[in-house]
Formats: C-alpha cells, sequence, structure tokens
C-alpha cells in the first residue's frame, strides 16, 4: 500500500470509530452532528496539511552523498 492509501484507510476508520461512538451516546441528531464532526475534523485537516515526500528517504541519502 502506498502511503496515501495508509492515510486514507487510517481517516475512514477514525470516523467510522467516531461515527459508532456518536450512535451509543448522543440523544438527538445536532448532538451526533457535533460528535462526528468533532471526530472527522482532525484527520481531515491532516490529510489536507500531509504531503508525502516524492523521493524515498534513501534517495536523498544517497543524493546528499554525492
Amino acid at each position: 500500500m502506498k502511503a496515501v492509501e495508509i492515510a486514507m484507510a487510517i481517516v475512514i476508520a477514525w470516523v467510522l470509530i467516531w461515527s459508532v461512538i456518536a450512535v451509543s451516546l448522543a440523544s438527538s441528531a445536532t448532538t451526533w452532528i457535533l460528535v462526528v464532526g468533532s471526530g472527522a475534523l482532525p484527520p481531515l485537516m491532516i490529510l489536507w496539511l500531509w504531503h508525502p515526500s516524492a523521493r524515498p528517504a534513501l534517495a536523498r541519502v544517497r543524493q546528499a552523498r554525492r
């Protein structure tokens, strides 16, 4: 798996877990939306701000040695 696919899988799992928590704890739709939103916002921000390296670390080390 590529790093982007792994990150997306983590975000999906995070949101699903928070959705289950929201269903079990929330008594109204508004509370459910707030819990899911607060659970979904951090990983979505990480995906938005995260930029994977274009080159592998080993290639950068080899280039630095030259």
